[in-house]
């Protein structure tokens, strides 16, 4: 079942012109109900998530497999991010129980256009990291974890502009939560030190300091929740783009929580 499961994660990530991507699970156990996907979307632009299933064992590593394979499939028809997760939602929760849901950040990124948007279901606040270390977004939860509830509206956030030496950071909260010796949380300080301090570094080599932090803040305690993340460095010059209104209501501009 590992074996089968690890075949389900991207064998390498994306290349992209002017962007350095990087991506990787650590399971707490040999199942693991977290993931992350590289894949493309209708009308251009790749799709990269990061989703965290309820739990971790046999059970929920099925339900990231059928969440990971409706994605893909809705992410062929829908070009919105917001209606991705909408439609992915009334899925999961028809088939599901209230027992099974899932936290997830989708983000659709356009290379040629230096641009993002995003959409958030009750997972952790992605994070957009400038060039010079301060925080320039917050992608945070513009509704509920999918699979509990019928009818939610996911928002497709306004577009983002990137600028070179931006980093955004997506990642489960098995690393923000991630306890030490005496019981303190890594938290998305944590997070922020290890990136801003890494920041010039290849996006790989982000991501494995970032592990690395977290276990040895963890010490001699076992990993006790699967840890997932992805790092896109943009590298290429900036592209002028005039401001362009989403189609569906904005997660907020500036900082969201």
């Amino acid at each position: 079942a590992h074996a089968i499961q690890q075949r389900l994660y991207p064998k390498e990530a994306p290349q992209v012109p002017g962007f350095d991507i990087a991506g990787a699970v650590l399971p707490a156990e040999s199942l693991c109900g977290d993931y992350y996907d590289f894949f493309p979307m209708s009308g251009g632009g790749l799709g990269m998530t990061v989703a965290d299933v309820c739990g971790h064992g046999v059970g929920p590593s099925i339900l990231m497999a059928q969440a990971r394979a409706y994605l893909r499939s809705l992410a062929l028809a829908h070009s919105d991010v917001g209606e991705v997760l909408c439609r992915l939602n009334e899925i999961l929760t028809v088939e599901g129980s209230e027992r099974e849901f899932v936290t997830q950040i989708l983000v659709r990124l356009d290379p040629d256009a230096g641009t993002l948007v995003y959409a958030n279901a009750g997972h952790p606040a992605g994070i957009l990291l400038g060039g010079d270390g301060q925080v320039r977004e917050e992608l945070g939860s513009c509704g509920p974890p999918l699979g509990i509830l019928t009818d939610r509206v996911y928002p497709t956030s306004r577009v983002i502009r990137l600028e070179p030496g931006d980093i955004v950071v997506l990642y489960t909260d098995g690393i923000s939560e991630c306890c030490g010796p005496t019981e303190t949380e890594f938290d998305t300080e944590g997070v922020l030190e290890v990136v801003r301090s890494h920041r010039r570094d290849a996006a790989q080599r982000i991501l494995e300091a970032l592990y690395s932090a977290a276990s040895d803040f963890r010490s001699d305690a076992p990993q006790v929740d699967d840890m997932t993340a992805i790092i896109c460095k943009v590298e290429g010059s900036g592209v002028d783009v005039l401001p362009i209104t989403s189609p569906r209501a904005g997660c907020g501009s500036g900082r969201s929580s």
